[in-house]
């Protein structure tokens, strides 16, 4: 970390201000930036944003998922879907959205949940193809129900990969949605980006780049690395 903002601080200087404000520009600039009313308002429409376009890309993935790691035939018809979407560079996505639904909110969730629902559906699908087919077998021999199956035979296979996804996807998420602002928006923290960009406010610029990194830290290391742990300590029993 101070190799990092060692060599920061050496660009900064070599740049000049106008370009890259330095470590300590940056860190002043916070305090202004939080105590003025538009970062509250910035701030809780990207969250909003987050929220809603991670919650529907993962629900969409696992649903589509869950359903193709039962039928081969469903797997086979969702497949060139899945790859188109991973294959298709994001800012073409960012076009097509703004095209169809304008500037705003619907056009960012909808970028956000189309970008972050293959990757749970991969994850998905390849913890439902590793579960031990005799185990499977034996629950339509003691007649389980599906909300059984799912409990002690599915949900243990997909925790590992269903919680790596969930990770990448909220993080990812965040740089969707700040991107997506960036390029169509009026309002949210990748407009506020935008905005200092155009008005050469460095500082400003690259304490909103601090806060960004600071969320994704916070998202990772204090919410969902712990779940992470808690749940595999929980699932433990399922797989004795």
């Amino acid at each position: 970390m101070l190799l990092i903002l060692l060599a920061w601080h050496v660009a900064a200087r070599q740049f000049g201000p106008l370009l890259m404000a330095t470590p300590w520009d940056a860190l002043r600039a916070i305090g202004p930036l939080v105590r003025s009313p538009q970062f509250f308002a910035n701030a809780g429409v990207s969250l909003m944003r987050i929220g809603a376009g991670v919650l529907a890309g993962a629900s969409i993935g696992f649903a589509l998922g869950v359903l193709a790691g039962h039928s081969a035939r469903l797997r086979g018809l969702i497949e060139p879907l899945r790859w188109l979407l991973m294959a298709m560079p994001p800012v073409v996505v960012v076009v097509l959205a703004m095209l169809w639904f304008g500037l705003g909110s619907p056009m960012v969730i909808f970028i956000t949940t189309l970008m972050m629902a293959p990757g749970m559906y991969v994850n998905t699908v390849k913890g439902m193809l590793h579960v031990d087919r005799r185990l499977i077998e034996m629950s339509h021999v003691y007649r389980y129900g599906p909300w059984l199956r799912l409990r002690h035979l599915y949900l243990p296979a997909l925790s590992a990969p269903l919680l790596a996804a969930l990770l990448i996807a909220a993080c990812g998420g965040v740089r969707l949605v700040v991107m997506a602002e960036v390029l169509g928006a009026e309002n949210g923290v990748g407009y506020a980006l935008a905005n200092a960009r155009s008005t050469f406010d460095t500082a400003e610029l690259f304490a909103w780049v601090l806060l960004i990194l600071g969320l994704v830290a916070l998202l990772e290391f204090v919410f969902l690395q712990p779940l992470q742990r808690r749940l595999g300590r929980w699932m433990e029993p399922s797989h004795a």
